[in-house]
């Protein structure tokens, strides 16, 4: 079933030695029917879109809160430095990757929208960073309380943003960036990106100096640690590269990934959509597009082997080799999150290699992924599978049967 692929390390001296699928499409159980179908419904990625009437809320209040925000720098801007400053905006994370997923169990989860507003280095380097922060966030604060009020929504306060709950099902956070001046400028021309999520653990220096600060990134507004290294621009850039390299199947695996996380909740809360992101790429950049399955239950199993060991970490961020996206996976949750990706690799391989019968194939995987994955055994084909299972099998050769003598009457 498998001949075997060496995975190459970053200088070239051969690594891990995996498994790599050959002839997959006479010796596996194909089951890709219910994951996805080329747009036809029903699949199981069609089940995981959020409805056009969540996505036109979603803009919609990202359009108001942009609005309001502008309207409210204008006047703190002409207050306090004399002069207007209108913020840009970026929006990052899954809505921008278009790897968000309707939630799978509301409440308590959520569809979030990350909607990062942008500063010039020069308005904020008035005063220390400590102040500066503390100011950036007084004035969102501020504005957007006032529109929650409005609109009925509810405001949070989290370590890196600000929080609007707009419905039952949907969220949208503000995080806060000071940007080099020059790199603001771009961002007038710049058309709506894509990005991550904000979890790295870089840290700005203690020392309240903007000298102390590095001068040529991106700057994160924190609640208690005031300014963090943190530029989301270069994730998207790395997220969008991976998807022209490997093609839509390693979105699509992503999103496979994080229906599995959410379904199993709450044992999978603390790992976050960027850590799966990036093992599954992970995954992709090690075997070599070629290698890679072309049919998702295969790419999502190889996937799934390998998720196990990366969990494990460290996980490195793709744009810098010195932050670690799983840095903020607590032990415990780690443990877990290794013992249910095992869980995952075995019984995914037992459906896709072993199991001949439709109707348990569906139900052991929506056992796995929830009941997002289509109750259509139909879908699924198995005859190749069957037949590979048989030549499987060592040819096995029988002795003649012993007749006796017989004489004709």
């Amino acid at each position: 079933m498998f001949n075997r692929a060496v995975v190459r390390l970053g200088d070239g001296s051969p690594g891990q030695i995996l498994p790599r699928f050959h002839e997959e499409k006479d010796s596996m159980a194909n089951v890709s029917g219910l994951l996805y179908r080329g747009g036809e419904t029903p699949s199981f990625l069609d089940n995981l879109q959020i409805t056009e009437a969540c996505h036109s809320e979603l803009r919609a209040a990202r359009t108001k809160v942009r609005q309001c925000l502008r309207a409210e720098f204008t006047k703190a801007s002409k207050a306090d430095v004399g002069f207007t400053v209108r913020p840009r905006f970026f929006t990052q994370g899954s809505f921008a990757y278009r790897t968000i997923n309707d939630p799978a169990w509301t409440p308590p989860q959520q569809m979030d929208l990350d909607d990062g507003t942008y500063l010039p280095m020069t308005f904020v380097q008035g005063a220390k960073p400590s102040v500066a922060a503390a100011a950036f966030f007084t004035i969102v604060d501020r504005a957007l309380q006032a529109l929650a009020k409005v609109e009925g929504w509810i405001f949070v306060k989290k370590p890196t943003c600000a929080r609007l709950i707009i419905s039952e099902y949907a969220h949208i956070d503000v995080p806060l960036y000071a940007i080099p001046d020059k790199e603001f400028r771009l961002l007038e021309k710049a058309a709506q990106a894509r990005t991550f999520d904000g979890a790295f653990d870089a840290r700005a220096d203690s020392i309240d100096r903007w000298d102390a600060l590095p001068s040529d990134c991106v700057l994160l507004a924190h609640r208690e640690e005031d300014w963090v290294a943190s530029d989301p621009r270069q994730i998207n850039d790395w997220f969008v590269g991976a998807v022209d390299v490997y093609g839509e199947r390693l979105r699509r695996i992503c999103r496979y990934l994080k229906a599995w996380r959410d379904h199993h909740r709450p044992h999978l809360d603390r790992v976050s959509s960027i850590l799966l992101m990036v093992c599954a790429w992970k995954v992709f950049d090690d075997f070599g597009r070629p290698n890679v399955p072309a049919r998702d239950d295969a790419a999502l199993l190889l996937v799934a082997r390998r998720l196990p060991i990366l969990l494990a970490g460290p996980v490195e961020n793709p744009t810098d080799p010195e932050e670690k996206v799983d840095a903020r996976l607590p032990d415990a949750d780690r443990r877990v999150a290794i013992a249910m990706a095992e869980g995952l690799a075995k019984e995914l391989g037992e459906i896709v290699e072993k199991c001949f019968d439709p109707q348990e194939a569906v139900t052991r995987l929506q056992a796995l992924f929830g009941d997002r994955i289509p109750d259509r055994p139909d879908l699924i084909d198995v005859t190749k599978a069957a037949y590979a299972e048989v030549r499987s099998h060592d040819r096995r050769i029988s002795a003649a049967p012993v007749v006796g003598k017989s004489t004709s009457a």
